[in-house]
């Protein structure tokens, strides 16, 4: 029996029972007191499962860390069905050392998120990419299969360049991406990174925009000297930003081999000739814009410039 029950028992008994007509009151009001006393309780309780019944509803739903076992192969399965024999046995060596990492806890190269379960949006990318999603894959290693065969970054290729890594022909944004990850667990490396001479590319835009750049410059301190500059410039709206604009995207234009050797047949020029065919163009009346529209008649120019460049 509750102890509402019994208080109710009290009161009917206090109704009926011959006593006075005090006593009858203050039996009445202590046994209300007991039954809203305990109604509150019941209320405090049942708030009290819900609450918990919910912190265990989110235990369950929220994202799951995958730990396999370091024993356990990596999901060969999603590696043969995509990239080359090369890059798949790559792929297997990154995964086992991503492993061994997780198991000593060195998050030098493969960072937490890694280690992650594979969301819904990279399984739906790989499967219609026609690669097996295994259910093992960790975030990581989906990402890995995703950017395997997507070129490099121009900045990725800059550092590998710069260190002088062999760059194999079948290169991805993943393996990059890993190369330098290894290259800058060095700390000597990352310094000789961050002060690397002046690139050409700086020198000749500091040179098309009018900017002194000191002798030994580093990359770091030209790159914040020539973007002052240029932010001056362009609060100005000086002419020589969009000019620029056109520059670089002429030069991506002219930085695609296939294109240079099957339509045009010449070499990939440099930045300063480029530079010059556009002022040269300019000088008879066309703008850097309309030349950028026109690439034949700068390929024309630039052969005009260096015949060295037909193939």
């Amino acid at each position: 029996m509750t102890d509402t029950d019994q208080a109710i028992q009290v009161l009917i008994s206090a109704v009926t029972h011959p006593i006075n007509m005090d006593t009858k009151l203050m039996i009445i009001y202590v046994v209300i007191l007991i039954i809203i006393a305990a109604v509150i309780a019941g209320a405090f309780n049942l708030a009290r499962r819900s609450s918990a019944g919910k912190r265990i509803s989110s235990k369950k739903d929220a994202p799951e860390k995958i730990r396999t076992s370091h024993e356990q192969a990596p999901p060969a399965s999603s590696i043969q069905a995509h990239g080359t024999a090369e890059n798949q046995e790559w792929l297997k060596q990154r995964w086992k050392m991503a492993q061994e990492h997780q198991k000593s806890g060195d998050r030098s190269i493969f960072p937490d998120w890694y280690f992650d379960r594979i969301t819904d949006k990279q399984k739906k990318w790989l499967e219609n990419s026609g690669i097996q999603a295994d259910e093992a894959l960790t975030k990581g290693q989906a990402s890995d299969l995703i950017d395997l065969d997507h070129p490099p970054s121009e900045q990725q290729l800059e550092i590998l360049r710069f260190f002088r890594i062999p760059l194999p022909e079948d290169l991805g944004h993943t393996r990059a991406l890993h190369e330098i990850s290894l290259l800058f667990k060095d700390s000597d490396k990352r310094k000789a990174w961050q002060q690397r001479p002046c690139s050409p590319l700086q020198k000749e835009k500091a040179r098309f925009f009018g900017i002194e750049l000191p002798e030994n410059i580093t990359f770091s301190q030209a790159e914040k000297l020539i973007f002052q500059h240029v932010s001056l410039l362009e609060e100005r709206n000086d002419p020589r930003i969009d000019e620029w604009d056109s520059v670089e995207n002429l030069m991506y234009q002219l930085s695609d081999e296939e294109v240079l050797k099957e339509v045009f047949s010449i070499k990939q020029p440099d930045l300063s000739l480029t530079i010059a065919a556009l002022e040269a163009l300019k000088n008879e009346g066309r703008t850097f814009q309309e030349s950028e529209d026109n690439i034949e008649l700068v390929v024309t120019r630039l052969l005009q410039l260096k015949p060295g460049l037909k193939r």
